[in-house]
Order: C-alpha cells, then sequence, then structure tokens
C-alpha cells in the first residue's frame, strides 16, 4: 500500500503541565482524522526515544487519516522536546516494572488537552463531553506498557472513563527478560531497521528521522530515567494491567483488546503473544491477534504502517472497507 501524506490531516504540538513545574512538562501531538461526530480518538505512547516530532508525527498522521480517528500523542517522560522528567514516586514504580504511576500522569495531561478542546469549542471537538469521547489507547513498543497502564488506572481519581479498546503494536513486556536477553534482541532488531526506514523515504514529502536533522535536538535526554524505563520492562507486568483494566468495565460491556505483531519479531515473541490474547478473554476482554509481515522494525515504515491501519480499521470497524 502505498501511503500519501500530502492527504493526511495536520498535527498540532501541545504543552501541559501536570506536575512539579516545568520538569513536569509533558508535550503532545494531536492529529485529528475524524470525518463524523462518531468516530474516534484514541491516546498514543509511544516507543523508547520517539518523540512528538516531524518524523513521528507523519506516522500518527497516516493512521489518523485510515482509521479516521483523533489520536492525542503522548510524549514519554524523561526524553523529548518538553523539559520533563520521571518524578521519583515514578522512578520508583519503574523499579518494581510498574507503568501505571507514570502511566497516570500521562493520561491526566491527554484527558486535560481533550478537555480544553472542547471547552474551547475546537473543530470536531469532543463537545460537553470533553474527555469522555475517548474511544481507547494505542502504544508501541514501550508505550504497550503505557498503554496497558492507562487502561488499568482509567475510569479512577480524574482520569476519565475507563478505556474501551486497547491496541497494543508489539508489546515487549509480555514474558520475563534477562537484561542480556533483552539487549541482544533489541540489537537483533535494530540492524533490521534501516531498510524500513528507506521505504519511508520513498513517501513523497516523508520527514527525515531525528538523527538525520541536526537542527533538531530533545531538550531533555535523562539517561537514567531512560535505563529506568527499559530496564523496567524486563519484568512483565503488562498482562497484569490488563487483567486489571479487564475488570474496571462499565455494566457488563466488554472490552476490546487487539494485539499487533511483526511476523518475525524477537522482542514480542509469539508465544508471549498468544499467551497474553489467552489471559485477556479469560478476564474481560474481547481480544484479537493481527498478524503482519516483518519484525519489530516494520513500524518505521510508512507503507508497512498504513497496510496494518488499514486491516486494523476493518477489525476495530472504524473504516468503511
Amino acid at each position: 500500500m502505498t501511503p500519501t501524506l500530502h492527504a493526511t490531516p495536520p498535527w498540532q504540538a501541545v504543552r501541559v503541565t501536570t506536575a512539579d513545574g516545568p520538569r513536569g512538562e509533558t508535550l503532545l501531538g494531536v492529529v485529528d482524522g475524524r470525518q463524523e461526530a462518531g468516530d474516534p480518538t484514541f491516546l498514543v505512547a509511544q516507543g523508547f526515544l520517539a518523540f512528538v516530532e516531524p518524523f513521528e508525527m507523519q506516522r500518527f498522521r497516516l493512521i489518523a487519516s485510515i482509521l479516521r480517528a483523533r489520536l492525542v500523542v503522548v510524549e514519554t517522560p524523561g526524553a523529548g522536546f518538553a523539559a520533563s522528567r520521571l518524578l521519583p514516586a515514578e522512578r520508583r514504580a519503574l523499579l518494581r516494572g510498574d507503568f501505571t504511576v507514570p502511566a497516570r500522569r500521562m493520561l491526566r495531561a491527554a484527558t486535560d488537552v481533550l478537555g480544553a478542546d472542547a471547552s474551547g469549542g475546537g473543530s470536531g471537538g469532543a463537545g460537553a463531553s470533553g474527555a469522555s469521547g475517548v474511544s481507547g489507547v494505542l502504544g508501541y513498543s514501550l508505550g504497550a506498557s503505557f498503554a496497558a497502564a492507562m487502561a488499568a488506572v482509567s475510569g479512577t481519581d480524574h482520569t476519565g472513563p475507563p478505556l474501551r479498546t486497547v491496541v497494543l503494536v508489539e508489546p515487549v513486556a509480555i514474558r520475563r527478560w534477562s537484561a542480556k536477553g533483552l539487549l541482544a534482541a533489541v540489537r537483533r532488531e535494530n540492524r533490521l531497521i534501516q531498510s524500513y526506514l528507506d521505504e519511508t523515504a520513498t513517501v513523497p514529502g516523508a520527514a527525515r528521522p531525528l538523527e538525520d536533522r541536526p537542527d533538531s535536538e530533545p531538550v531533555t535526554r535523562r539517561r537514567g530515567d531512560l535505563l529506568l524505563l527499559a530496564n523496567a520492562l524486563r519484568a512483565a507486568r503488562l498482562g497484569e494491567d490488563l487483567v486489571a483494566g479487564g475488570r474496571r468495565r462499565p455494566g457488563t460491556e466488554k472490552r476490546r483488546l487487539v494485539v499487533v505483531r511483526g511476523e518475525r519479531s524477537t522482542l514480542s515473541p509469539r508465544e508471549g503473544v498468544a499467551s497474553l490474547v489467552s489471559s485477556s478473554e479469560r478476564h474481560g476482554w474481547a481480544a484479537h491477534l493481527l498478524s503482519v509481515p516483518g519484525p519489530h522494525a516494520f513500524w518505521h515504515s510508512l507503507p508497512a504502517v498504513a497496510s496494518a491501519t488499514t486491516r486494523l480499521g476493518r477489525v476495530l470497524e472504524t473504516t468503511s472497507s
């Protein structure tokens, strides 16, 4: 599938301060591809060392266009174009492999943005419902752990209503990893990235990766925070968060989980994904596994993402075909 960037909606950067002055700042990218009032809104959690900037946001412009959805992309504290860092309680939680504490802050930042959009009467806003217009959350790799954690804490303590739909793309924290094993899997996958970046470069108007744009540098890159985030994946608590999220659903309505896995991925192992889907079904989720060609790195190819998102739209019933 050949994507067309010029037909996708633009994106807007929004800064929100949720904690501890400027160091608690969160940067969000908002892109609105909705065409009708009932079209969905998804919160998005990013992968490791991915930021709210043109290269990353062009992917979400494409996804928003295909899904006919509004996406609110939340930058991860600790590194990025906001003056953010992990707070002490968040660091302590991540030492246990617990993503729910920083996820609560990220979720609050997103719902604050949506509430402001609604009260400001922006075009296509959520109207009087504000954050209640959120349909679900999507996360890739590290972001999948944040997405599951958002599902676990949603519906409590001013975080908005329970998230009804969770899309996990290439979740990593679905098995216990040794430090050596996780690092080896990352290195194997990193060797495959360039060919997917080359596919993106063939798309007219595509932005270059951040590392190829020396004029653009994140203002925050806290090595200790990054190590904590990466190490927290080893504890494999993603499934526990989905169990908690599955319990918190309105009435008898089942919540929906879609796991998107690259068929050649080593960071999202086949057995771990199958176990996650089965466990989720036993704990209140209507779960669906979507297998797509390629390894973990498929996410870096706009054509591959366009193809996967078209299939995802059919599962979520957000597209017309």
